[in-house]
């Protein structure tokens, strides 16, 4: 996927119907949708420490990077990201490869769109 539209109180059925009825007009293809009920929610969401993770792995997507690696990269401790990359990828954001003893963390998007209700 290319990109990931989050949005703050929209009616995930109201959305889809739109969608359904008119697809030229509100279809985004290589897009997914996340729907969240608050601002508090999207707060939990993308806390600052999982915002600087993610954005960190959207922006060096061609490297192959272990939690470990991250750690050190991001000067916080390895249970913290393993912590926020399992929340994430419980969330669909990002992608966790286990290879041997080795968790690889990859951004499922190239970027993030956030929107306000009604925008």
């Amino acid at each position: 996927m290319e990109k990931l539209i989050i949005k703050i109180g929209v009616d995930p059925k109201e959305d889809l119907r739109k969608v359904f009825e008119n697809p030229e007009k509100y279809s985004q293809p290589n897009t997914h949708t996340l729907y969240l009920r608050d601002c508090e929610e999207l707060y939990t969401f993308l806390a600052p420490k999982r915002l600087e993770l993610l954005r960190r792995l959207i922006e060096h997507q061609a490297e192959r990077k272990t939690i470990g690696e991250l750690a050190k990269e991001l000067g916080r401790k390895q249970e913290a990201i393993s912590r926020d990359a399992t929340f994430l990828a419980a969330h669909q954001m990002i992608k966790k490869t286990k290879e041997k003893r080795e968790v690889y963390l990859k951004a499922l998007y190239k970027s993030l769109d956030i929107r306000l209700a009604g925008a």
